[in-house]
């Protein structure tokens, strides 16, 4: 996996599906002073550019597997941290740490992906948010791309190694105890849509729970 990716890093410089992708999911970058903010799968820095002309103000936070990445963000955007961090593994930030997640198309490189949703859910503020976008599967579209471009979309080196639908897609988000406010498409037009996103928010654990947890 990390070798795999080094070498992907070394070349890589533009995010395919920016363009079409950030006009969509930009609206939900918190705005308020003094939050401390994820970017889960950083890369290159790029959605972390893009953070800061909505809010300079934030504490962000850049984890990847890549040291090659990380390496080039760290000299590029000196102001903040960036960690490394394993496929799927525990993140080395303490419970109930991040006041907003951003998890950009990086879910469907992982391997250990019901691992990494609980992860993002431990490290989250209660009633704090994460925006998770991965590629959109779907039945009309998959029936397409299985009659005309399957290699195509299942080349055996795409560094896409999952693929989610809306349904599993939202199974896993609430089984991690996130819950969805906000569900949407880009890219092209529904049912063909190249990616979908899911705004969630970490419900505050009931009273009971958090009075024993305070003894």
């Amino acid at each position: 996996m990390s070798k795999f990716y080094e070498d992907y890093w070394q070349n890589k410089e533009v995010l395919e599906d920016f363009s079409y992708k950030w006009p969509v999911i930009k609206r939900f970058i918190p705005q308020k002073t003094k939050i401390n903010i994820l970017d889960f799968g950083c890369g290159k820095g790029k959605i972390i550019d893009e953070i800061v002309k909505i809010n300079h103000k934030a504490d962000i936070t850049g984890v990847d597997v890549s040291n090659t990445a990380l390496n080039f963000v760290k000299k590029k955007l000196k102001k903040f941290k960036f960690i490394k961090i394993e496929d799927g593994e525990r993140l080395p930030f303490n419970k109930n740490y991040f006041d907003f997640i951003i998890a950009s198309d990086v879910l469907e490189h992982v391997y250990n992906t019901q691992n990494a949703f609980k992860e993002l859910s431990r490290v989250l503020k209660p009633q704090g948010r994460i925006l998770i976008s991965v590629p959109y599967n779907g039945l009309i579209k998959n029936i397409i791309i299985t009659l005309f471009f399957f290699e195509f979309i299942f080349d055996p080196r795409s560094p896409h190694i999952r693929f989610y639908t809306k349904r599993t897609l939202l199974h896993e988000i609430k089984s991690a105890g996130l819950t969805p406010i906000k569900f949407g498409y880009f890219g092209r037009f529904y049912p063909l849509s190249k990616g979908m996103f899911c705004l969630c928010e970490k419900s505050k654990p009931p009273y009971w729970r958090r009075r024993r947890t305070n003894k």
